[in-house]
């Protein structure tokens, strides 16, 4: 997943006046729009989207760590 740096900026800014980690932050974005998705998938078949979710997370740490200040200053 690539995210537009300002999005990224944006994220990490909310995710911190919330008190959150970023991985927390979009964690439960995304558990919040599929819990309320219009068809329940959520609900219907949570073990699948339990392991999507944390490949996702798994992506967004990855991504935290690319852009982080010691890895841009190692670039």
């Amino acid at each position: 997943m690539v995210l537009p740096v300002t999005l990224i900026t944006a994220i990490k800014q909310r995710a911190s006046s919330r008190g959150q980690s970023v991985t927390a932050y979009i964690t439960a974005l995304v558990q919040q729009d599929l819990s309320t998705a219009e068809d329940g998938l959520w609900d219907q078949g949570g073990a699948g989207l339990v392991e999507r979710l944390q490949r996702l997370e798994q992506r967004v740490t990855t991504l935290e760590r690319r852009h982080s200040p010691t890895h841009l200053q190692q670039m």
